[in-house]
């Protein structure tokens, strides 16, 4: 009997899906489990090169009908409900895995905490582009894991992405279809998974977030991110009937205070740019009676007079 699900979510990861599957073919576990395909009608041929990497493996692949572009929140709504097994590992068309025990590990964990709904690991924050990396959450657990409350998640979203997530199917069973109503993302999902019971952070560093200019959020613009996140606050407070209003209110104000940030830091590099235009313009401006004084330096004088005639 099939233990686990890897829900493969994709739209348009053409580049990327390649080092995705690689890393999940690679795991090594004793147990059984397929990959469901939750592509959100892509429009390039990221399903065409999974099916050719289906036909390498022995893995059962579950292909969701794509047929039509359901949104990434509707998308991981119909995601969660086709998956039928004990767990489901999330992870997204442009992410990988870098351990090839992660799965073995969280479902050894889960097996042995029944008290956890869902666990999730550290993880490498990428930009391939400029070779920029770093890891989350920025602190470790002191030994092999901590508990983490939903309480924790709404003051830090220290989760930060599905690809580190792995779910009991009994606890996403529980999330309300009216949920998936707003703008959902991991944040929000896993809050309210969160408050069915405790997640456990794992120590291990076992996948990459990568940002690139292509990705949902990753390629937008930071300040409409941050925008959109203190909407997304108000909204899920009120949802969460304000059981969490210190928690929202104060990951709200370090978002104001990251935008305000933002704006003073720009203030500052317009007057540097317009300093730096400025001396551009002095610069032009001198030009001409300073090459004038070089040339006197390097050419005898009668020659400058035979010129100047």
């Amino acid at each position: 009997m099939l233990k686990l699900s890897v829900l493969l979510v994709t739209y348009n990861h053409s580049d990327y899906i390649m080092e995705s599957l690689e890393s999940i073919l690679m795991q090594k576990v004793n147990f059984d489990y397929k990959i469901v395909v939750a592509d959100d009608c892509s429009t390039d041929n990221t399903v065409e090169i999974i099916k050719e990497y289906e036909k390498k493996s022995s893995i059962p692949f579950v292909y969701l009908d794509n047929s039509k572009n359901l949104g990434i929140t509707k998308n991981y709504k119909r995601s969660f409900k086709a998956c039928d097994t004990e767990y489901v590992a999330v992870i997204e068309g442009d992410d990988v895995w870098t351990d090839p025990l992660k799965l073995q590990k969280h479902i050894d964990f889960l097996d042995n905490h029944h008290e956890c709904v869902m666990s999730f690991n550290r993880y490498v924050v990428a930009k391939y582009e400029t070779a920029e990396f770093h890891i989350q959450p920025h602190w470790a657990p002191a030994g092999e894991f901590q508990y983490i409350s939903a309480r924790d998640i709404v003051t830090d979203n220290l989760i930060g992405n599905f690809s580190t997530c792995v779910y009991r199917k009994s606890s996403l069973d529980k999330l309300p279809d009216d949920l998936f109503e707003m703008t959902v993302y991991d944040w929000m999902t896993n809050i309210m998974v969160a408050k069915t019971g405790f997640v456990a952070y794992l120590s291990d560093v076992m996948s990459i977030y990568r940002l690139h200019p292509k990705g949902q959020w990753s390629g937008a613009d930071q300040e409409k991110n941050i925008r959109n996140t203190m909407e997304a606050i108000d909204i899920y407070n009120k949802y969460t009937n304000y059981t969490f209003n210190c928690e929202f209110s104060a990951h709200k104000a370090r978002l104001e205070a990251q935008l305000l940030s933002n704006k003073a830091q720009k203030a500052v590099d317009a007057v540097k740019t317009s300093r730096a235009t400025g001396a551009l313009i002095l610069l032009k401006e001198l030009t001409p009676p300073l090459i004038k004084v070089i040339l006197k330096m390097l050419i005898p004088e009668k020659i400058i007079q035979k010129i100047s005639k």
